[in-house]
């Protein structure tokens, strides 16, 4: 592994944790006996966000970890990251 390799490869690393660190939220809400729920960005992962104001007809359940999006982004550093290593692999020729 090169050089330019190991960089990208430190670059995929951080960027894979930053996104564990600050994971996408989405807040649980009934409203009137529906279940919806609602985006709420990125946050840190020591501090959930807080609590929405609570209307007369809907109630908070909760704030929790997007996994599936987290999940799709994680994916996606790892085969950006992968397809810049063999990218920039050295090929000699004989």
């Amino acid at each position: 592994m090169n050089r330019k390799q190991k960089t990208v490869l430190w670059l995929g690393i951080i960027a894979f944790v930053l996104m564990g660190l600050f994971p996408p939220w989405f807040y649980s809400i009934n409203v009137q006996g529906l279940k919806s729920r609602r985006n709420t960005g990125y946050k840190s992962i020591l501090s959930a966000p807080e609590a929405i104001g609570e209307g007369r007809f809907q109630e908070l359940i909760g704030a929790n970890i997007d996994f599936s999006r987290l999940a799709v982004q994680w994916a996606m550093v790892a085969v950006i990251t992968g397809g810049f290593i063999v990218s920039l692999k050295n090929s000699r020729k004989p």
